[in-house]
């Protein structure tokens, strides 16, 4: 033992030692060990066992259940290692500098529905990153003799690191390498959606397009006056009517109904029948919006603020006028949805209200964005609005209020950077996910998974997208300024990608 400052060596049986090797590497070893600490030698060798874990060095660490303890903090150094005496394999100590803390990743700001099944994520403890001990050094013969020593060969990879950049191609093509996922052709890229079809004819920009229930025909409305009838099976345009003087404010369907607004009325032909019909507005309003969620109650909005709403008497195909809710003052009705027992109503002003539908009333205005809203949509218990201020905001009812006291907060914020919102609607994928599809004013539109926000594809059309259409099972229609409805499908996660389209 160690004792007045002289080292001394503990005497063990001589069975116990094993060679004259470890005999020389225990006596420099314990020559080296402080006088401070005591080593038995029989702890080594005695029966051929690991030696045991040695203590820290002297300055105190935090444990790891200590809430004080910093997850950042590098694990201690060996000295022994660092003296170069450390036989303990393997060391629980670092034998290496520490490696530098890695930078932590800002969290994500995600919506996550609370009412869903889908586990919002938990933050995890990481640890430092132990190095392994490194490898002896080489023996460099040219060092050994005084000589310079040549630097390297460059590999192939530095070689192209260091070349210039091969040219950009074309913007198409990058959108395409940057999309995630496979499918879709060099205009739809993305996971489970692929492109199907590009439909040209006409002139001006597409205000609608449906497929009427039961009919393989798709009915598509422009601000050149016609409406056009397109064969579902082949992509040919096999019938072109003109809707008005003027323009097609909106194209809906509603069942077997293909419901066309115009200024002054809103024209109804049933595809089975050929029974057409003319809902009279008050002359010149123009329609700007149409809904028919349910089936039953078909809603219009209007330039001049007002919302007409009629309902469906299927017996004997016609519509009856219900009512007419004014109270957007004179602000462009731009967008509505339906949700239970509800009507939403966005504006050109961002304004937003909340129509009871059984007593006609609003119960509830507020200003939901600085601009034009874009597009409404419900989504179980969430209210979902889109603005030319480029952002999608989701709204929910507040805890704390009564059931005769409604009042909306922002649950969740999205950004599209730099790029306006012109339109916003939802559906359900190939496997049954929903998803939120958003076009943008540059002509793009991105399909992210909900309520994660997640990006997962997009659709590029020929320009600023002016209607787009979800309400066919497995379809996706979009027009634009052009004229010009692209046509793309879901297709079921892993399958295989669609060849491109041109």
């Amino acid at each position: 033992m160690v004792a007045g400052g002289v080292c001394a060596l503990n005497i063990v049986p001589e069975e116990t030692w094993l060679n004259h090797q470890q005999r020389l590497a225990l006596l420099c070893l314990s020559m080296t060990i402080q006088c401070s600490i005591s080593i038995p030698i029989a702890t080594f060798l005695h029966g051929g066992r690991a030696a045991p874990s040695l203590p820290p060095a002297a300055s105190p660490q935090l444990s790891r259940g200590n809430p004080g303890t910093s997850r950042d903090a590098p694990a201690p150094i060996c000295r022994y290692w660092k003296s170069g005496h450390c036989s303990r394999k393997p060391c629980r100590f670092l034998h290496g500098d520490p490696a530098a803390p890695a930078a932590r990743k800002k969290r994500n700001n995600t919506w996550v529905n609370t009412s869903s099944q889908i586990p919002s994520p938990s933050p995890t403890t990481t640890n430092a990153a132990v190095p392994s001990v490194p490898p002896p050094p080489t023996t460099n013969r040219h060092a050994e003799q005084g000589r310079q020593v040549p630097p390297p060969p460059k590999r192939h990879a530095e070689q192209e690191e260091q070349a210039p950049p091969p040219p950009k191609r074309g913007c198409r093509a990058q959108e395409q390498e940057e999309e995630p996922g496979g499918g879709g052709g060099a205009w739809c890229a993305g996971e489970g959606i692929r492109g199907v079809a590009r439909l040209e004819g006409h002139a001006k920009a597409i205000t609608g397009v449906a497929v009427p229930e039961g009919s393989g025909t798709l009915f598509s409305g422009s601000l050149d006056g016609t409406v056009r009838a397109w064969d579902c099976g082949t992509g040919k345009c096999v019938h072109v009517a003109p809707a008005h003087e003027d323009e097609v404010g909106r194209l809906i369907a509603m069942g077997p109904w293909v419901l066309v607004g115009v200024r002054g009325a809103v024209k109804a032909l049933h595809t089975g029948s050929g029974k057409e019909l003319q809902l009279r507005l008050p002359a010149g309003v123009q329609i700007t919006t149409l809904l028919a969620e349910d089936d039953e109650r078909l809603f219009a909005g209007a330039e001049d603020g007002a919302i007409y709403i009629w309902r469906l008497d299927r017996e004997h195909q016609r519509f009856d006028e219900v009512a007419a809710l004014t109270g957007h003052e004179g602000h462009a009705v731009a967008s509505l949805a339906q949700g239970k027992g509800a009507l939403y109503s966005g504006s050109a002003d961002g304004g937003i209200k909340v129509w009871d539908l059984e007593t006609r009333r609003c119960i509830l205005s507020f200003a939901g964005h600085v601009s034009r809203i874009t597009a409404l949509l419900c989504w179980d218990r969430f209210l979902l609005s889109s603005s030319d201020d480029g952002t999608v905001k989701v709204w929910r009812s507040k805890p704390d209020h009564g059931d005769d006291d409604l009042e909306l907060e922002v649950h969740y914020t999205h950004k599209e950077e730099g790029q306006r919102v012109v339109s916003m609607d939802g559906t359900h994928d190939a496997n049954k996910k929903p998803v939120l599809l958003v076009a943008r004013g540059d002509g793009v539109v991105r399909v992210y998974d909900l309520p994660s926000f997640k990006r997962r594809g997009q659709i590029r059309c020929d320009g600023e997208v002016t209607a787009m259409s979800l309400r066919t099972p497995g379809m996706v229609f979009t027009g634009n300024e052009s004229g010009e409805i692209r046509v793309a499908k879901w297709a079921p996660a892993g399958g295989a990608a669609a060849e491109a389209q041109a």
